[in-house]
């Protein structure tokens, strides 16, 4: 779980460069342009647009998701740690291991959290 909160935290370097770029943005503005933003990126996938395409729409939405996340003083990082958290405690528990990453190259999973420190 280690490696978890080490990548995570990246995410603090982000997020404070998002409140540099956009401030505390109006928080109903703040939301209606996320959801816009997640309507472009499933647009944008439904539509075959190039991988170059998708990638833009996916950082306008990050870059709401951050916005969103310094308007309610919430750490991203924090959050996402949890949620990658709580994933790899259910696909230990339902699976004994975790399932997909044998799929990836370079991470192998034996059912422990130690599978996590490689990743």
């Amino acid at each position: 779980m280690d490696n978890i909160a080490q990548v995570a935290a990246k995410l603090d370097i982000i997020q404070r460069t998002s409140l540099t770029l956009y401030g505390r943005y109006d928080l109903n503005k703040s939301i209606i342009w996320m959801v816009e933003e997640m309507g472009e990126v499933v647009a944008a996938v439904r539509k075959g647009k190039s991988k170059e395409d998708i990638t833009g729409e996916l950082g306008d939405l990050l870059a709401w998701i951050l916005c969103l996340g310094n308007i309610l003083d919430i750490q991203i990082s924090e959050a996402l740690e949890r949620t990658f958290t709580k994933e790899v405690n259910r696909q230990l528990r339902q699976y004994g291991c975790l399932k997909y990453a044998a799929q990836e190259p370079g991470l192998q999973s034996d059912g422990s959290e130690a599978d996590l420190n490689n990743a």
